[in-house]
């Protein structure tokens, strides 16, 4: 019995994998206040500082208001001290001319903020985000986990304090959260809290925080405002969010919610950070115990 001939017609067809195009420069925050946040390079020139006028802020008291600047030219990214206090290191050399970076360089600005530099594709970028989004976020809102507030929160109390400045909290809760659930099914209460996450996010500014603390309750941190400017504003999100109706299928929705307000000037000769939540904590309780729909600041 003969055997089939090779069949001419079929080839061996080996595909070579092209190489990833790393040509994305992103920035992940390895150490200090904000250790796991992912900088994007997007623009073709940035300033990093800790003044409002920086494209890119830390609340590191060690930096200067603008500390360094980084610049694409000619395909790399360019980074310069921009004549700090505490200097601006590339690998642990402080720098004293612009330096092109390399794919896994560590910056160090100031004495505390580190840094690595890598050249990712989009893929790659995407990953590192998700990462720092699993870690710092909340998985059904969105907005900071409790986790996260509790970092910035030692960040932020500790600049406030140094600089005597401004902090405010927010702590604020829906009201007869548990008869929505009961009424409508727990779906309808995760829209509830996508919602109120939703509607607090659009009114902060870029440099507040929001927070989900747990369950039904959201916490706001609000740098560089005293108590009472924030108890004005806290009341206003508490009107809007009883004048919109929550659209849940067929039906309509319509929750009211409570806030306490506490900021450091409130916690006596030496506050910190557990009187300044406990502070705020007992504000809405306060409210809630009031008859709800109301916020609780300084002098209620």
């Amino acid at each position: 019995m003969e055997k089939d001939a090779p069949n001419p017609s079929l080839k061996t067809i080996v595909a070579t994998a092209q190489p990833r195009s790393r040509d994305r420069g992103v920035l992940t925050v390895t150490g200090g206040e904000e250790a796991g946040r992912l900088i994007s390079l997007t623009e073709a020139q940035l300033t990093f500082g800790r003044s409002d006028d920086a494209n890119i802020q830390f609340a590191d008291v060690s930096l200067s208001r603008i500390h360094a600047r980084l610049i694409r030219a000619g395909g790399n990214w360019i980074i310069a001290d921009a004549g700090s206090t505490n200097g601006t290191f590339v690998n642990d050399e402080r720098l004293t001319k612009p330096v092109a970076l390399a794919d896994g360089d560590r910056v160090q600005l100031g004495s505390s903020t580190l840094l690595r530099f890598s050249l990712v594709d989009d893929t790659e970028e995407q990953s590192l985000r998700q990462v720092y989004e699993a870690a710092m976020k909340d998985g059904l809102t969105g907005v900071s986990n409790r986790k996260h507030l509790e970092e910035r929160l030692d960040a932020e109390v500790a600049y406030a304090l140094r600089n005597q400045s401004e902090l405010s909290l927010v702590m604020l809760d829906v009201d007869h959260f548990k008869r929505v659930n009961d009424t409508y099914g727990h779906p309808a209460g995760d829209a509830v809290l996508k919602f109120m996450a939703s509607t607090l996010k659009q009114t902060l500014r870029t440099e507040d925080l929001l927070a989900r603390y747990g369950g039904e309750e959201f916490c706001i941190l609000v740098r560089g405002v005293d108590a009472r400017t924030t108890t004005a504003v806290a009341d206003r999100l508490r009107l809007w969010i009883s004048q919109s109706p929550i659209q849940w299928e067929t039906q309509q929705i319509w929750i009211t919610s409570s806030a306490g307000v506490a900021s450091l000037a409130c916690c006596g000769d030496t506050p910190d950070k557990a009187t300044l939540v406990s502070t705020a904590d007992q504000r809405l309780y306060k409210a809630k115990h009031g008859g709800r729909n109301r916020v609780v600041g300084p002098g209620a």
